[in-house]
Order: structure tokens, then C-alpha cells, then sequence
């Protein structure tokens, strides 16, 4: 073995060894059928294995049966005519030169032989020329014992008598000899595979490819290698006894296993790089097509009659089919078509949209379907990262939960689409809600913070609606609150004293709801307590109940909660995309986005806070629970203003300049998306640092 190891030793530097490789090739431009060929070997490969079994797939393709039930190689009529003629010059190459010839020199002459082929062609000829012969031995060895011609032939050729009783050792050689000789076959594929990328995606310039293209010329020796070993072994078994000692001594086949196996593993690496680089490149086309077409329908809206043409570009549409779900348990699969002259919202999100959110959604939507005039419909496009069993089995448990159309599988939004979604609609994990007008045309990018805020007062959820909406407004209770709880509009409209209140300190808690039902008891003054704290829980809704004893309203559904801070957030995004600035020495600001960033830092806070307002006008106090509490304590002091001022008014005089020097407070921002540029502080208005903090609370 000292010389094999020196054999292999002097050819192992395969920079020089492409050189030499490189120079017998000298393609002529012609075309030669490989993949006629090919199905032809692996068709053979199929047929005859004596005393061994094949582990090469039968062809799938350019296959046709005959009659009596053999499947052969479709479109042999297309073999060239020089294929003969190749395959014996190759065998003598094989059987006749091997004696005094090492396996490398052996090598070079057979791909001197093919220096006009492609690469695909030279590897594909050298294994058909072994083949045929290792075919016409087997076929020998099958008809010894019943054809009188084989049996005159095999003994001539001294061919075992009974392959069936070979020894262990020649069993062992020819399962060898099979397994490399279809490693090969395969590693051959993977060459064709480059050969028949499209090259409207790839070229040969790309990186994966000009990887690949330079260790194919090192495949087809390595493969050129194992052929001429495999055809001494073939001798060797034969009894030619007379080379046994060139090829036996100079070649272990598990050697050229093992190359082969890494130039296997080294073409799958590329190859997959390659279906990687063209996937890329068809998602960057399929992104510019929605792009120009949602583009050119913003230009001009006579373009599209309808939103047709876009939503079958977001949502897989093929050969007719359903893609979205509908009903009650989305068992009925309808088309893109019943969306056909309606504003349609693209809800975007992944699996962790939340209960809250889709229990509040729902409730605006099932409103909307009470009114004619809202000619709306929502579709839920669930975004996927990774799909399987689990995820399958929540997505299918997300989707029964909403009233509106979703899509009926994620895999049926492209990747393209995923892109195009994040990269143009700037969607990142949070839910957002694209707003299409009938013709498809894009009215909002996200009109989600617009829905937050006016419900289906947003119809048709444009800028211009969204804008028309603020410009009547004021700061004010009934702004805060909405209509999220029938109860507190009651209140409102009965112009009665309402405190909304958070904080997550529980004696701080009770004693503030006390203190202000004994003040409204000994003025005379209804005074109606709302729990609006931020964080709040079903555990946490049943601990106050217990505590507050019905003196205080309490949200039972924390989706309420959830509700009355998303909107506060949403008129803070709304305001800060329509330009609205914070106040500073320079240049006045909008007032409301002040007030919604004051709400924003005191729910912020763990420590308690308070917001009083007579009915849902727009004269609210608000400050830090020691302060309003402190206030509410001392209400003697300031008492005397409330009949000229009003309770709010006299409260609002009382805490003016109470603000003490030594605070802290902070303002958590969900997302780091159009976040305010300044945001002043409570307590003594002057600009807060700007920080970015990561909090995550699981109670």
C-alpha cells in the first residue's frame, strides 16, 4: 500500500492537477444527448446487478413500458452515431492499456479521447462505456446455465459458472464496485442540474455557479478514476491475472469512495446555494411586479376596474383556485372575486397577534356589518416564518376565531409577497392593517392606528378621512374613553365626576378610591372611580374586585384595558405621521399629542395616577398618585373655588406649581417605529432624555 499512498500523494494538489486537467479539454461546440444516455445507464443499471442489488432510482423521465412490461429508456433514436465508436475506444482504453498503465495515466487518456465533449458529455460517455461492459458481463452470468451461446462465450472467457455461489470476497468487490459506480451516476446529476438552471436567474458569473463550474472538471477525473478502477476489479474477477498487481496494489477502492462522497457533498452545498441565489433573484422580481403595479395604480386609478389584479398578486391565485377561508369554522373556501368592489383591510401579522386584539377587532367589525354604508371587508394575511405542526394547529386556531376572511393556509402568501409586505409596508412583528380601495389602490399603508381611534368612523380609512377626523377634535374624556364602555358614556353624558385611575401599588389603590368616595359623600359630589392601570390581568381584576368592594368600576374583560391604551398609543402614531410636533420654547405644538404622551408616561409608571374630568369635556386634571391623592386629602383647601370654577377647575388651581423639583418619570413606547423626536415631562415640562428601553412582563 506505501506505493498507493505515493500514487495518490502525487496527484493530491489539485490546482496543479486542474491545470492538467484543463488542458485536455477543448470543446468544439457540439451538442451530444446526455440525459438520453443517462436514463439509458441507470435503465441498464436496473436490469442487471448480478449478485447485488442496485441502489439506482429507476428513471423517472425519457421512460417508456413495452409490451411486455419492461421499462426502457424513451428516445434512443437520439444517441449519436459517434456513441459507439467512443464506447469501444473507451473499453480498450479499460481492458486493453491497463496492464503497465497507472489508473491516473489511464485517466488522462480517456479524457484526451473526449477533449471535443462538454464536461457533462466526457463523464457521461466514460460510464456508459463501463456499463455496457460490466452489462455484458452480467447478462453472461445470468444466461450461463440456460443458453448454449452464453455458456460457450463464458467459458472462453473463463466467467464463474454459478455467480450465485461467488465467494464472499468477489461478492464484496462487485457491491463496490455497484455502490461507486452509482455514486458516480449521481454525482453526474448533480452536473446536468447546473447544466439546465435558468439562466434568466443565474449565470455563470454568479458566485454559487463559478464554485460549482470549477470542481466539475475535478468530478469528471475523479469519476474517470473510479471507472478505470472499477474495471480492474471487473478483470481481476475475470482471472487476467496479469494485471491484477497494477490496479489491485495501486488502488483501495474506499479512497475513491470517500472523494467522491465530497465532491457529492461539495455540488449538493452549491447546487442548494444555487436554488437559494434564484429564489432570491425570483422573489426581487416578483417584488418589483407588485411594487410597479400597486405604483401604477396609485398614479392613475383607472388603470384596474377593480382591486382583482392586486389582491391576486398578494394572495396565491391559481388556475381558479379558493385561497381564502369563510364562515364560522372557515370551512367554506371562497375566491378573491367576493372582495371584488369593496375597500378591503389587509390585517398583517404573525401567530402572536393577541386575543385581546382580535376580540376588540371583532367587535368593530360586526359592527360595520349593521351599517349599508360601510362596504368594507377585512382579510387576515398571517405571516409565517416557520411552518409546522404546532404552528399549523395555531394558525387553525387564530383563524376560527375571526369573523372576516383569512387566507386559507399561510403557504399560500409567497415569500415574494412576505418581502414586499416588509420591505414597502415596513411590517415588523407588530399587526398592521393596509388599507385597498376598490380599484386596489393603496388609501393607507396602515390604517390600523386609524381604526384604533375612530372605529368605523375611519371608513374608507384614507388620510384625508384620518386627518378630517382630528381636525375636529379636541383633548377631552370622551376622546380618552371613546365608547369602550357603554357605563362611562352613561356618565359622560349625566356630566358626572369622573376619575380614571391606574398604578399597580394595591394599598395606594385603596386608599385613593376611598379617599375620593368620602370627599364626593361630604361635598355632595358623585364622584364615578374607573381602574384603568395598564398591566392588567384576569388575576389582577379579581384581586381589586375583592379589595374595592364595588366602589370602583373595573373592567371584568381585560381586552377593555388592552383597548384603552392601544387608542392612546394609536393617537400618538396618528398624530406623529400627520407631522404633529411637542411644544418648545421656539414653536407651539399640538396639545393633544402632548396630553396622549402625559397618558403614555403616567401608564407607564408602576406608582399610581389619576385623571379627573367633569362628564367628557375637555377640563381634565391629571397628575402622580402622592399628588392627586395629596389633593383629594386636602380638599378643604381649595374648596371654596369649586362653585365658581367647578370641581375640575378648582382641583386644576389647586395643583398648579404643586409640582415638586424631585421626580422621575418614564415613557415606554411600544416599537421604535416614527417614535416622537421630543417628549416633554410632566411634572416640569422641560425635554425628557431619550432612551430605548426593553421591558417584557409576565404576570
Amino acid at each position: 500500500m506505501a506505493s498507493a499512498t505515493k500514487k495518490l500523494v502525487s496527484v493530491a494538489d489539485e490546482s496543479a492537477l486542474r491545470k492538467k486537467i484543463l488542458e485536455t479539454h477543448a470543446y468544439d461546440g457540439g451538442a451530444f444527448d446526455t440525459k438520453s444516455v443517462l436514463a439509458t445507464l441507470e435503465g441498464i443499471l436496473n436490469l442487471v446487478t448480478p449478485g447485488v442489488d442496485s441502489n439506482v432510482n429507476g428513471p423517472t423521465d425519457h421512460v417508456e413500458k413495452l409490451d411486455n412490461g419492461i421499462m426502457v429508456p424513451s428516445g434512443l433514436e437520439t444517441l449519436p452515431d459517434t456513441l459507439p465508436f467512443l464506447l469501444h475506444k473507451i473499453s480498450c482504453v479499460l481492458t486493453c492499456k491497463c496492464s503497465g498503465s497507472d489508473s491516473h495515466s489511464s485517466a488522462m487518456e480517456i479524457l484526451k479521447l473526449l477533449s471535443s465533449y462538454t464536461w457533462e458529455a466526457k463523464i457521461v460517455i466514460v460510464l456508459a462505456s463501463y456499463v455496457v461492459d460490466y452489462a455484458q458481463f452480467s447478462l453472461l452470468t445470468k444466461l450461463y446455465t440456460t443458453h448454449p451461446l452464453a455458456q460457450l462465450i463464458a467459458t472462453l472467457k473463463q466467467i464463474p459458472q454459478n455467480i450465485d455461489h461467488l465467494s464472499d470476497l468477489i461478492k464484496s468487490k462487485l457491491h463496490t464496485i455497484v455502490s461507486l459506480i452509482n455514486l458516480s451516476i449521481e454525482v453526474t446529476k448533480f452536473i446536468t442540474k447546473f447544466n439546465t438552471l435558468p439562466s434568466k436567474y443565474i449565470s455563470n458569473d454568479a458566485q454559487p455557479m463559478v464554485v460549482a463550474l470549477a470542481q466539475i472538471p475535478i468530478a469528471v477525473y475523479w469519476i474517470t478514476r473510479v471507472v478505470v478502477a472499477c474495471a480492474s476489479q471487473i478483470t481481476e474477477i475475470l482471472g487476467i491475472t496479469q494485471v491484477i498487481s497494477s490496479y489491485t496494489e495501486t488502488w483501495d477502492l474506499s479512497s475513491l469512495e470517500q472523494k467522491i462522497v465530497s465532491i457529492q457533498t461539495t455540488f449538493n452545498i452549491q447546487l442548494d446555494l444555487c436554488y437559494k441565489y434564484i429564489e432570491e433573484k425570483k422573489q426581487i422580481e416578483h417584488v418589483q411586479t407588485i411594487k410597479e403595479t400597486i405604483e401604477q395604480t396609485s398614479r392613475d386609478s383607472t388603470v384596474y376596474v377593480d382591486n382583482q389584479k392586486i389582491l391576486q398578486l398578494i394572495i396565491y391565485v391559481k388556475d381558479g383556485s379558493l385561497p381564502l377561508a369563510s364562515g364560522p369554522d372557515k370551512t367554506t373556501k371562497v375566491g378573491v372575486d367576493v372582495l371584488k368592489g369593496k375597500t378591503v383591510l389587509l390585517l398583517i401579522s404573525d401567530l402572536e397577534i393577541s386575543y385581546d386584539e382580535i376580540f376588540i377587532l371583532t367587535q368593530i367589525y360586526q359592527a360595520s356589518r349593521k351599517d349599508t354604508n360601510l362596504q368594507y371587508e377585512i382579510v387576515w394575511l398571517p405571516i409565517a416564518e416557520n411552518v409546522d405542526e404546532e404552528f399549523d394547529k395555531k394558525f387553525f386556531d387564530l383563524k376560527k376565531k375571526m369573523p372576516w376572511y383569512t387566507v386559507e393556509h399561510p403557504s399560500l402568501l409567497e415569500a415574494a409577497v412576505t418581502r414586499y409586505v416588509k420591505e414597502e409596508w415596513h411590517y415588523s412583528r407588530k399587526p398592521i392593517l393596509v388599507a385597498l380601495d376598490p380599484q386596489g389602490k393603496v388609501s393607507s399603508p396602515n390604517a390600523y392606528h386609524m381604526l384604533w381611534t375612530w372605529g368605523n368612523a375611519a371608513y374608507p380609512f384614507t388620510v384625508s378621512r384620518d386627518l378630517e377626523l382630528w381636525s375636529s377634535q379636541e383633548w377631552s374624556l370622551k376622546l380618552l374613553v371613546n365608547d369602550i364602555d357603554l357605563t362611562i358614556s352613561k356618565w359622560m353624558k349625566e356630566e358626572k365626576v369622573i376619575c380614571l385611575y391606574g398604578g399597580e401599588n394595591y394599598e395606594w389603590i385603596q386608599e385613593f378610591v376611598t379617599t375620593g368616595k368620602e370627599l364626593g359623600n361630604s361635598a355632595g359630589i358623585k364622584i364615578e372611580m374607573v381602574y384603568v392601570g395598564k398591566n392588567t390581568t384576569k388575576e389582577r381584576i379579581k384581586k381589586l374586585s375583592e379589595i374595592l368592594g364595588g366602589r370602583s368600576l373595573v373592567w371584568e374583560n381585560p381586552a377593555f384595558t388592552w383597548y384603552f391604551w392601544t387608542r392612546i398609543e394609536s393617537m400618538m402614531y396618528s398624530k406623529i405621521q400627520h407631522g404633529a410636533k411637542v411644544a418648545t420654547d421656539k414653536e407651539s405644538g399640538d396639545y393633544i399629542l402632548v396630553e396622549v404622551l402625559n397618558m403614555l408616561t403616567l401608564g407607564g409608571s408602576d406608582q399610581g395616577w389619576g385623571l379627573i374630568s367633569q362628564g367628557g369635556g375637555s377640563k381634565i386634571a391629571r397628575a402622580k398618585g402622592d399628588v392627586i391623592l395629596k389633593a383629594l386629602l386636602e380638599f378643604k383647601t381649595w374648596s371654596v373655588e369649586v362653585k365658581q370654577k367647578g370641581f375640575v377647575g378648582a382641583l386644576n388651581a389647586y395643583l398648579a406649581g404643586r409640582h415638586t423639583k424631585e421626580h422621575c418619570n418614564r415613557l415606554i413606547l411600544p416599537g421604535l417605529d416614527d417614535i416622537p423626536e421630543m417628549v416633554v415631562c410632566t411634572e416640569c415640562h422641560r425635554p425628557m432624555e431619550k432612551y430605548i428601553m426593553y421591558r417584557c412582563c409576565n404576570e
